[in-house]
């Protein structure tokens, strides 16, 4: 019990550090929680639970930016947090070998969204200027909080691609998406908190590895350009996804 909580420990701790420094916490704290002897289903539920506030700092650093439009971001939040929420129950109501079947496709999508960065919003940007996209963007927030309430590795560079195309600029967008992110794992928490899936004290252990892998990540990433951050971490993504396609 001791070396798996140490092992837990050890996946936040990365966890932390990814995610301050490139984000994609859960590509990383996922397959380690796998490492201890966790089965598939409860894996990925408890690092949902164990990255859970992971935004909030990032939400204070740019409150300012959000203060402004709080209103309207509630309202624009809504269909996101629907998703979610059917994300989460979906994940419950998965079985064993369905779950696996997806985690290649899931693995993939959450490698391109790290790999690309902020760059996918500038290509959605791009494909759909001006006001093309905002007829179908409460479909899209919803499909974002499906993907992530049932996974969701590498959803806040999906997110802000999003939100990016809503008429917000680049910068309140990221500012946005934090704020987006943590409230759709708040409520994807909610349900998979009742689902059993979760094993609370690796949670807990993840939390506190985070937390801790947090600081040094945020160091990391002054002294390590972020292009070079996100290629590593898709890097290992790649190995990871491969592991998954090859075994």
């Amino acid at each position: 019990m001791t070396l798996q909580i140490a092992l837990f420990l050890v996946a936040g701790l990365f966890g932390g550090i990814v995610n301050a420094a490139a984000g994609g916490a859960k590509l990383f704290v996922f397959p380690m929680l796998l490492a201890a002897g966790l089965p598939p289903l409860v894996a990925n539920a408890t690092g949902t639970a164990g990255v859970w506030p992971s935004q909030l700092a990032a939400i204070w650093v740019f409150r300012e930016h959000l203060r402004d439009n709080i209103r309207g971001l509630i309202g624009q939040m809504l269909p996101a947090l629907a998703g979610a929420f059917c994300g989460a129950l979906a994940l419950i109501w998965s079985s064993e070998a369905a779950f696996l079947a997806v985690i290649p496709v899931l693995l993939i999508i959450a490698v391109g969204a790290i790999l690309l960065g902020n760059r996918l919003a500038e290509i959605a940007q791009r494909l759909f200027p001006g006001d093309r996209l905002k007829p179908v963007t409460g479909v899209l927030l919803f499909a974002s909080g499906v993907y992530g309430g049932y996974f969701g590795a590498g959803y806040g560079f999906i997110l802000l691609a999003v939100l990016s195309v809503t008429g917000l600029g680049l910068r309140q967008a990221n500012a946005s998406k934090n704020l987006f992110a943590f409230c759709m794992n708040t409520i994807a928490v909610i349900p998979l908190s009742f689902s059993g899936l979760i094993d609370w004290v690796a949670a807990g252990s993840v939390l506190t590895g985070s937390l801790i892998g947090g600081y040094f990540g945020a160091r990391l990433s002054q002294a390590v350009p972020e292009k070079y951050l996100r290629a590593g971490v898709a890097g290992v993504g790649v190995i990871l996804t491969a592991s998954f396609l090859l075994r």
